[in-house]
């Protein structure tokens, strides 16, 4: 049993290379050829997935071979940052954020009385990312503390 072990460690340590390889392909492809990334994206989630599998299994491996966990952190912060899946996080966060919006407009509704209509646009009607974030920096730059915070950025020279 221990053979299959070292053979797999040493697998997972070969593979390394071609999985760096692979990610700089998407990476490429999805900065400077988005048309072709969207015509294969099946196939691009999948080699994205083996890349980032791959680099948990060597993790694994030397998190096993690590004598402590505080050791481990600090030598392997790097890998431990690039295996991260940070989409899901933002993702439940901008999940999180919509389900808050949504109970407040409820909210709103009941105890104002709204209409039908808005009723509507509180259940799936919310428009693009694009007009919620517009519409996030309209109600930021509105706000109160945005001013007095602007103010202090000015150029000293400036009235």
């Amino acid at each position: 049993m221990k053979r299959f072990w070292r053979e797999l460690e040493s697998f997972f340590d070969k593979m390394i290379v071609p999985a760096l390889f692979v990610l700089i392909v998407i990476v490429v492809a999805d900065i400077f050829f988005t048309e072709v990334k969207y015509e294969y994206e099946q196939y691009f989630f999948y080699a994205d997935l083996l890349v980032i599998l791959i680099f948990v299994g060597d993790l694994s491996f030397k998190f096993k071979r690590a004598s402590s966990w505080e050791g481990f952190l600090k030598r392997e912060w790097l890998e431990i940052l690039a295996v991260a899946p940070f989409f899901w996080i933002f993702r439940l966060v901008e999940s999180a954020v919509r389900v808050g919006e949504l109970v407040q407009e409820i909210v709103h509704l009941v105890t104002r009385g709204g209409r039908l209509a808005r009723l509507f646009a509180v259940f799936g009607f919310f428009g693009s990312r694009h007009e919620r974030f517009n519409s996030f920096v309209k109600k930021l730059t509105k706000s109160d503390r945005f001013e007095e915070a602007s103010k202090f950025f000015k150029h000293p020279e400036e009235d």
